[in-house]
Formats: C-alpha cells, structure tokens, sequence
C-alpha cells in the first residue's frame, strides 16, 4: 500500500479543520519558524544523563532551542485551550485536564544539532485517555502531516489511500541499534533479521519516520528507546493511513523507555516475524 503525493501544495487553513488539530498545526508551525532561524547556528547544549551513565544514549541531548520551542508550543496551546495538560519532553507534565498533549519540540535534536535537516515538531493530543490526533511538522522540508481521528492530511489535503504493490522489499526505517553506553547485543541481532527480509535506513527522528510511513514513503518503523512524545502524533498519523501500531509497553510510557513497530499492510508479512524478535528481546531485558 502506498499513498499518492500527486497533489498540489497550499498553504495550511486551521479553520478548515478540527479545532484541536488546528491548535497543534499553529503551535508546531510557530515552533518551526523558530527552530529554521536557529538551524546551523551555534547553540548552547548539554546531556540529559551524564555521558556514560548505564543506558544513556551518547545523542541524548538537550539545547536551548529544544527548550524555547517547547515554550512556544505550551504559549500556543494553552492560549487555545486554557484547562487543557501539556507533557512536554523537556519540563513534563503541566496542567491537569482531560485533554493532554504530547509535545516533542526537536524530534531529532542531534541531528539539528550537528545541521542535518531530519528533525521535526511532535504533538500528539488525547482526551479522557483516547488518542485522537496529532501532527508531525518537518521545518526545512516544508511539510506537515496531520491526523485526526481516521483523516490524515499532508499540508491541508486529504490524503488518499491506494491499494497497489509497492518498489522493491520492505523499507524498514530505524534508529537501532543505539550507540555509545546504550548499545545493547540484542539490538545487533534484532537488525540482523530484520535486514534477511528488507531494506533498512537510519534517520534519528522517530516522529518523522512514523510520518513517512503514514504518506507511503516507507513500509515499517522500529525503534527502541523511546517516550510517549517521540510516537503520540506519529502513532496517529500511521493508524489513520490505515497502518498498524504496536509498542513494549503499550502505551509507551512517560517516566521510562519503551519501544515500538508501525507498519502499513505492504509490510503485514515481515510485521509477525519482527514483533516475535522484539518480545523475545524483551523478555530478555534487552530493551
């Protein structure tokens, strides 16, 4: 299955959409505006776990910039809705209502960090608990993907879904194995199998991964090592292409690490073998 991009380009109407979807699409592109101006600038930065702390990955960043775009994000959305929560990747949870928002500032900061363009702005939102929505904005390539509920949108339009055979094997998007203090055995060998059966490719942003997977530009997404705020709105974007997705624990927590595997049904065959590789990983404390 993959998704048609024939369509025109237009500039993004939040009134032509659901009040809360349109809430995330401003905050994240107010955030965007920000982080271009600063992209390949010098930054002030630091880990957010000692470097060499067990399990800490060596890209585990934090910058300032992370920090002002999640400022911006939190001004936006409780502007549009006062008594709402904000989970922020950088300070946590903030607020106590019903609608809870899911904010990834730089899903990618080291690749921001070191001028590749393959970051992005997360939001996914809640309400009562049920994921509802979400958008994925890529800055520098000029793109925003949206869900909400069952519609997935790529920078306004309505994307449609086609049944047809996609090119080549499955291309498989991942960030595993993880380097530094945070490498584990077991991430070698889940790699190894995955590559008996498809194309794999690195691009440190679990957020944009999750979106390309929603517009058909890859088959499947596995990552370790990640936070409710790094899939929320992605998670979202793949259900509403009609994609699958699965996580260790599920849903992915907040106060620790946990993992995941989204597909689209052109990647059905490859999805059973790779979930029984993660829970077998897993049982094994490895991730």
């Amino acid at each position: 299955m993959t998704i048609r991009l024939d369509v025109e380009r237009r500039p993004w109407d939040t009134d032509d959409m659901p009040a809360l979807l349109g809430a995330a699409v401003s905050a994240s592109h107010r955030a965007g505006e920000y982080l271009l101006r600063q992209f390949r600038k010098q930054v002030r930065t630091r880990h957010k776990i000692p470097p060499g702390a067990a399990g800490a990955p060596a890209t585990d960043l934090v910058s300032e910039c992370d920090l002002r775009a999640e400022e911006i994000i939190r001004e936006t959305l409780d502007a549009a809705f006062p008594n709402c929560t904000v989970v922020g990747e950088e300070s946590g949870p903030r607020g106590n209502g019903d609608l809870r928002w899911y904010v990834d500032p730089i899903d990618g900061t080291y690749n921001f960090l070191r001028g590749l363009p393959l970051f992005c702005i997360s939001i996914g939102y809640e309400v009562g608990g049920v994921p509802l929505g979400g958008c994925v904005h890529d800055p520098v390539g000029g793109e925003t993907f949206a869900a909400h509920c069952d519609e997935l949108r790529l920078d306004g339009w309505r994307l449609p879904v086609d049944e047809r055979s996609t090119v080549g094997p499955p291309l498989v998007l991942t960030d595993v194995p993880n380097g530094g203090p945070a490498f584990r055995p077991g991430d070698s060998h889940l790699v190894g199998n995955v590559l008996r059966h498809a194309e794999l490719r690195r691009i440190g942003s679990s957020a944009l991964a999750l979106a390309w997977i929603a517009s058909g530009r890859a088959d499947m997404a596995l990552n370790t090592n990640v936070y409710a705020w790094d899939v929320a709105a992605g998670r979202a974007l793949v259900t509403a292409a009609g994609g699958r997705f699965a996580a260790v624990p599920d849903p992915v927590p907040t106060d620790r690490r946990g993992s995941f595997v989204a597909w689209l049904p052109s990647a059905d065959h490859l999805a059973d073998r790779v979930l029984a590789w993660l829970d077998v990983a897993t049982e094994r404390g490895r991730f």
